[in-house]
């Protein structure tokens, strides 16, 4: 049995003409990524979180709670607020994390936010103000959807 071995074929560049970063010789550096300045430092008193919201309203995400150290005796409020709900620390609240640890939002809040079974969603925890801020997906899109590249039709 003879074996044949195909030749590679290796494009030369042309005389004269600058090589680009397929040619560039070995031990080249590449070129950096010049990275702005100019933007301003991430807020330390907030924390994103995504978690799913299940059938009975519990949303699977404990570090939110945890972060704002709410336990089952912390006392919530929860309002709709624009679409959005925010829930927050109350001394007169009536609704509590699971002694689990998660958030359970009622039904009329869920209806109120237009939030599914199985639907996932962005928790924007603000430390400093011991409240969450809960997402729902027609939200997102709505913040999303236009600054991404082609606009709402992407």
């Amino acid at each position: 049995m003879t074996i044949s071995y195909i030749r590679p074929i290796v494009p030369v560049t042309a005389p004269g003409k600058a090589a680009d970063s397929s040619t560039r010789a070995a031990g080249q550096p590449l070129p950096l990524i010049v990275v702005p300045t100019s933007r301003p430092p991430r807020q330390a008193n907030v924390l994103y979180r995504m978690a799913a919201v299940d059938h009975r309203g519990r949303v699977a995400d404990r570090h939110v709670t945890a972060a704002l150290d709410w336990n089952a005796g912390t006392h919530l409020n929860i309002r709709e607020h624009g679409g959005l709900l925010v829930v927050a620390a109350d001394p007169h609240g009536v609704f509590k994390p699971t002694k689990e640890g998660y958030l359970r939002l009622p039904a009329d809040a869920r209806r109120a936010a237009g939030l599914s079974s199985g639907d996932r969603v962005l928790l924007v925890a603000r430390l400093d103000h011991q409240t969450v801020t809960v997402f729902p997906p027609v939200a997102l899109d709505q913040l999303v959807l236009p600054v991404l590249p082609g606009g709402e039709d992407a």
